[in-house]
């Protein structure tokens, strides 16, 4: 009777290790939603205005995060640290200047906020890689 209850027990502790590693690891992305979002990311490059492309790629960058299965907001999925984001700090910089244009009166220059535009471009694209 010992020997059953043990057996049960190592049984129960091998399956949550192998459900643990095999539902722990990278989600990837499907090619329709990579596809889709690459095309979204290029309309989003053709609008003139710097401020309005970064609110639309940190609005993109959402979706794909919640994609790989981050909830919450982006500041809930940036705490997260997600592994696909190999420059964190870029990324919360970018959001932060996202919320800055969103919520502040603050006046950026449009030769800064082109310059970070496109390095949002760049850094969300890296998360379809």
């Amino acid at each position: 009777m010992e020997y059953l209850f043990l057996a049960i027990i190592i049984v129960i502790l091998l399956v949550w290790v192998f459900l643990t590693f095999r539902f722990s690891g990278k989600k990837e992305l499907k090619k329709d939603k990579k596809s889709y979002y690459t095309k979204e990311i290029q309309k989003v490059s053709t609008l003139p205005s710097p401020s309005e492309r970064i609110m639309r790629y940190d609005m993109i960058m959402h979706h794909i995060l919640k994609d790989y299965g981050y909830s919450g907001n982006v500041g809930d999925q940036l705490k997260a640290k997600p592994r696909m984001i190999h420059n964190l700090d870029a990324i919360w910089s970018l959001h932060k200047l996202r919320n800055k244009l969103a919520h502040s009166m603050d006046i950026i220059s449009v030769d800064l906020l082109e310059k970070k535009a496109q390095e949002f471009e760049k850094e969300v694209l890296k998360l379809l890689k």
